[in-house]
């Protein structure tokens, strides 16, 4: 059975790559097509945006559709069940809200200490933000990273190795972003592996509370979607300068090694 569930994760992992390089975001990335201009200059043509936008959902409906092939119509029923599984103790939520308010305020303290002013009051004008935010990321992306690979990940490995096995190619596939016209990474010209570094810890962290809430989805559908919040409102109020580009996966890194010592120094008392 466990050489079963690695070949699912195998498949997924390598579907999610080959769709983001080879079918939507790669190509425009290629010839720097422009699509939804996220920063300042020209929207591309509609075929693009569909494509740029379609590209980002890919996780979730390759997981859905996966999960529908290896597992039938009760799997993916299962599946969305999980993303609604709300029934957890409400500590879980208070924490993963401390970590993502973690991860803001030390990467605004590294801001300060570089000499620079940061508006506060960001928190409260972009709170408007949070609803579409919840699509962008959270539903977009979790039914796949967690919902389908983590969830098989844990029956045949470690919960730090698929916590990392995940945050790599999880990073990975955001790649083509960093040469994509009108995107953030391209723009601000934020190096890859500072994005590696940050992505691939906060995995840990999705693990963690994955596995604290008995594989409950709608736990990383929230993480993600306050972390998602937290840094839209750090990243849109900073000024970037190279050094806080360089210095940004500091907060991400000491918040991975934190649920990495806490993984496995518990790991005996986790059940998949």
């Amino acid at each position: 059975m466990k050489h079963q569930y690695k070949k699912e994760v195998i498949v997924f992992l390598a579907t999610t790559l080959i769709l983001s390089f080879l079918v939507f975001w790669g190509p425009i990335a290629f010839f720097k097509i422009p699509t939804v201009n996220l920063v300042d200059g020209p929207v591309g043509p509609v075929w693009a945006i569909l494509l740029f936008v379609t590209g980002g959902f890919v996780p979730s409906i390759a997981g859905i559709a996966l999960t529908g092939y290896y597992e039938g119509k009760t799997g993916v029923r299962n599946l969305l069940k999980s993303s609604v599984h709300y029934g957890f103790s409400a500590k879980w939520y208070f924490l993963m809200l401390a970590s993502a308010l973690f991860i803001a305020l030390a990467s605004i303290l590294i801001y300060i200490t570089l000499g620079k002013d940061f508006d506060f009051s960001q928190f409260a004008i972009q709170l408007p933000t949070l609803l579409p935010l919840i699509i962008l990321g959270p539903l977009s992306e979790e039914f796949g990273w967690r919902g389908f690979a983590l969830k098989r990940m844990l029956k045949v490995t470690s919960p730090n190795v698929a916590s990392l096995i995940i945050g790599l190619v999880w990073s990975l596939w955001h790649l083509p972003l960093f040469y994509m016209v009108g995107t953030s990474q391209y723009e601000f010209g934020l190096p890859f592996i500072v994005f590696l570094i940050s992505v691939t810890s906060t995995s840990f962290a999705y693990t963690y509370y994955y596995i604290k809430t008995k594989g409950s989805l709608l736990s990383a559908i929230f993480l993600h979607w306050v972390f998602t919040y937290g840094m839209q409102v750090v990243a849109s109020t900073v000024e970037r300068t190279e050094m806080y580009n360089w210095l940004e996966f500091l907060p991400a890194l000491s918040l991975g090694l934190f649920y990495a010592i806490l993984i496995h120094r518990y790991s005996g008392k986790f059940k998949s």
